[in-house]
């Protein structure tokens, strides 16, 4: 009587031939390389004069979905540094953004004399 083969799957990666030699094969990959997914997310919160520091991410690529985390505590100071440089990047980048339009502005930058800067 001959022995069956199994058929190849994902669970199964091991096929008997039939002259009974077992053969390992490689996982089917069925995997698309238009479909990729990623996820992050941080908070930074201030919790009892500490500062309290969370991170996930999420990735799907390859055919793989990889997952990591992270919380952490730190001393109250971190958290008042990290708002300060936050508002400090927030205004430079709307001054940044605001400037061409003061051109437009009765007041704005031509107003001033020849020798000014």
């Amino acid at each position: 009587m001959p022995e069956e083969i199994t058929k190849r799957g994902i669970d199964s990666p091991i096929e008997k031939t039939k002259g009974g030699e077992t053969e390992v094969l490689e996982p089917l990959q069925r995997t698309s390389p238009f479909i990729r997914f990623h996820y992050s997310y941080r908070e930074i919160a201030s919790v009892n004069g500490q500062t309290r520091i969370r991170s996930k991410e999420k990735r799907f690529a390859d055919g793989r979905l990889e997952s990591e985390e992270f919380e952490g505590t730190l001393g109250g100071h971190v958290y008042d540094s990290v708002v300060s440089g936050m508002q400090r990047q927030f205004l430079r980048q709307m001054e940044a953004f605001l400037t061409p339009f003061s051109m437009l502005l009765p007041f704005g930058p031509r107003d001033r004399k020849d020798g000014e800067k």
